[in-house]
């Protein structure tokens, strides 16, 4: 009698390269291009607590527009490319060559060609080389840029589930020269056209809250007019526009 023994596969673990391209095949030509929200934003420094509402337009891969109460004083962030411009008054007041990673990390990714996208995962300083896994507020996650979530090292939380990202890990240096941990946890995530959108959002500063962020009024705009991204040539908005 011949015995036949089996024995199971392990899978090979996913590398980051591996995970992007998971959430690349799922939602490429999918994900809602634009996003259209209102925002309750609680600003949190040692024992204070204030409290304002933002609107927000964007439009992935790369803009984003704040207008923030009271809308009369103009006072309004945009988000393009890789550069910020800040308004007060409605009139140009600051000119940033930085932009905003979470356009990019939230939409802006599947808009890209993939091996464009790759590179911007890397750019940003996430080692793909590097993966792990672990269990978030009761769901499997992928673990980008490290091998455990106590690796001091920036990293990016994904759901198994849905291929969202959940969460986001960063150490940079100041200008001091001090290294800040940076969290940022992206939750309560509602069905949008093909994809997603968090509509609950908090940012820790070595481990202390700085800012809770609230959605509400989510939806797609297929009308958006893009001037409203120009910074040379200021459009004020007039509300309730949704």
């Amino acid at each position: 009698m011949i015995v036949l023994f089996f024995f199971p596969v392990k899978m090979k673990a996913p590398n980051g390269e591996d995970i992007v391209k998971m959430m690349y095949k799922k939602y490429a030509g999918k994900w809602a291009r634009t996003l259209v929200f209102d925002q309750t934003t609680e600003i949190y420094r040692d024992t204070t607590k204030r409290v304002q509402t933002w609107h927000e337009w964007m439009s992935f891969p790369d803009k984003l527009r704040i207008d923030m109460e009271p809308i009369a004083n103009g006072t309004t962030t945009i988000y393009r490319n890789d550069s910020t411009y800040s308004f007060r008054q409605g009139k140009l007041a600051n000119t940033s060559p930085n932009g905003n990673d979470l356009i990019f990390l939230l939409g802006g990714m599947y808009f890209y060609p993939q091996e464009k996208t790759l590179e911007k995962f890397k750019a940003m300083g996430y080692d793909l080389s590097k993966t792990g896994e672990d269990n978030y507020n009761g769901h499997d996650v992928y673990i980008i840029g490290a091998t455990n979530k106590d690796e001091k090292s920036n990293q990016l939380w994904i759901n198994k589930d849905d291929m969202y990202v959940v969460r986001m890990l960063r150490y940079d240096k100041n200008a001091q020269g001090v290294v800040n941990k940076q969290d940022a946890q992206f939750q309560n995530y509602i069905k949008l056209g093909g994809g997603g959108a968090e509509t609950r959002v908090m940012f820790y500063v070595n481990d202390k809250l700085r800012q809770a962020e609230i959605y509400f009024n989510c939806h797609e705009d297929a009308k958006m007019d893009m001037k409203i991204f120009d910074p040379q040539h200021y459009m004020p908005i007039t509300y309730p526009s949704h």
